[in-house]
């Protein structure tokens, strides 16, 4: 089991990945120092946070600020999160199947969780509040948005039992998915505007069209007096944003396929992946633009289809530059039988930048002729150095030369290894059900 990250660590790393989705916290707390990416200033943010969370009266008898563990806990308490009664420990994933819930205790000391399942608490009672504050309609419209059809939902119930549906049918991402909602109603309800790569780009378009024409307002009008007094105005949204941070950090998956024009990163999408692309043409420059895809319905893992770098406009350079620091590990797809070109190893220094996993994927091996592929192979190695891993594949076999895909195996191993280094879930990563 990894340990839990601190509040610095969450705050730096997800700057580290998006500076965006940190600044959030800035606007919930009136933080007025310039915030950058850097451990000191990520770290000088996570203090003003605790500042904030901290009596201001017992401040003048301490050496430092209270810790982040008892900030969330008085979050907990002030949202009604502590109460036993309200939340039952099976939605939170905790499962004791032979203890009867009245056994359970009626309200929880701040040593009963961890940060995290803190956290967890408080979303999953929001989240629960907000469902009572909405209309039937509205519940099965949100339902629906989220994917959930089941007409034998009870709409009429009370918010905790929905919630409780609800996370029974997100399954093992149910708190990511809960969370996400969360943190952009309220991201929506007090700086008027959801985040940005909190999700990837199917989920953030079914929250929108959920919760933009019911949820916000609403969510504004309880949450101003659920989190009244200057304190908590700016603890209860902030520790609901580092939720949200920290979820996406240990459930959030982006892999980026990445290669120059018409390497074969189309023909690697399906055949790992089993993912068809919205293009695959042999001609250069074919697709344009960034192409995402989700990977399964956990919402919580993205396919990154990259254009090639020297076949598009410089506005789809700088963008393709942007997104590359969203992916957690990248596969550069190379086209053997044409050689390592000079932008194939500008491609290479440029992701060596981003400091995460590269495989490499000298493509197309069935084409070279059997005396002149040896020679290629070699000069590949020679060119591309430092490299984690290169496999050699053939993700678009000719028929007349080899009957299936090779290396594809291989490639998902290397994935799913790299994503679990980083003690992230790699349940969410679903592979072509026919990998050879």
């Amino acid at each position: 089991m990894s340990k839990e990250l601190t509040l610095i660590e969450v705050i730096h790393k997800s700057a580290l990945i998006s500076l965006e989705d940190v600044k959030p916290l800035v606007s919930y707390l009136k933080y007025e120092d310039h915030l950058s990416s850097s451990a000191d200033s990520c770290k000088k943010l996570a203090n003003y946070l605790r500042k904030m969370g901290s009596n201001d009266i017992a401040n003048l008898f301490r050496d430092d600020f209270v810790d982040y563990k008892t900030v969330v806990y008085e979050v907990a308490e002030r949202l009604g999160a502590d109460k036993g009664q309200n939340i039952p420990r099976e939605m939170m994933g905790i499962a004791f199947p032979n203890i009867p819930l009245s056994l359970f205790k009626k309200t929880y000391s701040k040593e009963d969780f961890s940060v995290e399942l803190w956290e967890e608490r408080i979303i999953i009672k929001l989240f629960a509040d907000t469902l009572d504050k909405l209309s039937i309609d509205e519940k099965r419209q949100l339902f629906e948005s989220m994917g959930i059809n089941d007409a034998d939902i009870p709409f009429g119930k009370s918010g905790v039992l929905l919630a409780q549906i609800a996370l029974k049918q997100f399954g093992g991402f149910a708190v990511y998915k809960t969370t996400l909602i969360v943190a952009n109603m309220v991201s929506r309800a007090l700086i008027g505007k959801g985040l940005t790569f909190a999700a990837n780009a199917t989920l953030t378009r079914s929250l929108s069209v959920a919760l933009g024409p019911i949820g916000w307002a609403i969510t504004g009008l309880w949450l101003a007096v659920d989190i009244a007094g200057p304190a908590f105005r700016k603890t209860v949204p902030a520790v609901i944003h580092v939720a949200m941070l920290r979820q996406i950090l240990k459930n959030k998956v982006t892999i980026g396929i990445v290669g120059d024009g018409s390497s074969g990163k189309d023909s690697l999408c399906h055949s790992v992946f089993g993912i068809k692309t919205k293009s695959k043409s042999a001609v250069a420059g074919s697709t344009d633009t960034i192409e995402s895809y989700s990977l399964g319905s956990s919402g919580a893992v993205e396919l990154l289809n990259f254009p090639g770098f020297n076949d598009v406009r410089e506005l789809v350079n700088n963008h393709v530059q942007e997104r590359l620091n969203h992916s957690d590990v990248f596969i550069f797809v190379v086209d053997i039988n044409r050689g390592v070109s000079n932008t194939d190893v500008q491609i290479l220094e440029s992701l060596k930048q981003k400091g995460k996993p590269i495989l490499v994927c000298l493509n197309k091996c069935d084409l070279p002729r059997p005396n002149e592929l040896a020679d290629l192979k070699k000069a590949a190695y020679q060119r591309l150095v430092q490299v984690d891993s290169i496999i050699e594949t053939i993700m678009d076999p000719d028929p007349r030369l080899a009957s299936n895909p090779q290396g594809t195996k291989l490639v998902s191993e290397w994935v799913l290894k790299q994503i679990e280094l980083q003690n992230k879930n790699t349940a969410g990563i679903i592979f072509n059900e026919n990998l050879f």
